[in-house]
């Protein structure tokens, strides 16, 4: 086998180990998630049964519009300084339609959530939301200075 072959079939086992390990710490904060979420909302196994598809369909369409809009506007940011004048009233529209869709997924997200938790179960997933992701970076935090 020559040094390319050798190269190639150790990157492969390299990445293929790295995506992996990614997929299971992927799994790992999914679980921790639900875990929190369900305890900090009180779900009951009923409302749990019901909330959970609701907040994944909302989470799949809201990452759905982030990857396809968002990246396509914040890929023309990097050349907003030589945007003509027709280009960037196009950005600045692409934009703000963006930004609207996101309130309107939200809309009906809580739409949604209404006919399955309370209005204060509603406000706690948004205090649960903001909580994990602070627990999530903070974590992050603590094990990137314990690496260094």
């Amino acid at each position: 086998m020559t040094k390319k072959t050798i190269f190639l079939i150790l990157f492969t086992f390299i990445f293929s180990f790295y995506a992996k390990a990614q997929d299971a710490k992927d799994d790992k904060i999914e679980q921790l998630k639900i875990a929190f979420f369900t305890k900090e909302l009180n779900l009951t196994a009923s409302e749990a049964k019901r909330f959970w598809p609701v907040y994944n369909d909302h989470n799949t369409r809201y990452e759905n519009l982030r990857s396809t809009e968002w990246n396509q506007i914040k890929s023309r940011l990097n050349n907003v300084k030589d945007l003509n004048p027709a280009e960037a009233e196009r950005l600045l529209n692409d934009y703000m339609a963006y930004k609207q869709a996101r309130v309107d997924y939200r809309v009906d997200f809580v739409n949604d959530l209404k006919e399955v938790i309370s209005a204060k179960q509603i406000m706690m997933l948004k205090k649960a939301e903001y909580d994990f992701h602070k627990k999530l970076l903070k974590q992050y935090r603590s094990d990137k200075s314990s690496k260094d």
